[in-house]
């Protein structure tokens, strides 16, 4: 993980975003990010109906890509890209009544290859829903490069 000068963090902000608002997947997913730096993501996703469960509250499956894709794009921060190695989420309530899901994404540990973030993520009103743990392996290749 390199040392960046602000304008170039400020580039592999704005790349990495923009990769991650490019994939079709994400883009289904639909969610967007209110913060992002290498210590802390944070994103919303509006709940549509197209990402429910037959139980009428959001897809676990949902959940846990939209964490992926959070946490990813945070760990990309450090000015590489990333890849997940492992990742564990707890579905703790189901995501039912509100409007939107938030994920936030905190860094635990940055070492030379892995990272570790905790994960949270809660509804409108601030209650946890889910909560987990994702590692990403750090690969050669530079955000600035692509």
């Amino acid at each position: 993980m390199g040392n960046f000068n602000k304008e170039q963090l400020e580039a592999i902000k704005e790349k990495t975003i923009k990769f991650s608002y490019n994939n079709s997947f994400n883009s289904h997913i639909g969610y967007e990010f209110l913060e992002v730096d290498i210590n802390r993501g944070y994103a919303r996703m509006k709940c549509k109906d197209e990402l429910l469960n037959p139980y009428g509250s959001v897809h676990g499956g949902v959940l846990l890509s939209l964490a992926d894709a959070v946490v990813g794009t945070t760990a990309c921060m450090c000015g590489y890209f990333v890849t997940t190695v492992s990742c564990n989420l707890n579905f703790l309530l189901p995501a039912v009544n509100t409007e939107y899901i938030y994920c936030e994404a905190t860094l635990l540990r940055a070492g030379k290859h892995l990272m570790v973030y905790q994960v949270k993520i809660t509804d409108d009103a601030g209650k946890l829903l889910d909560s987990g743990e994702y590692s990403y392996f750090v690969s050669e290749k530079a955000i600035l490069d692509v």
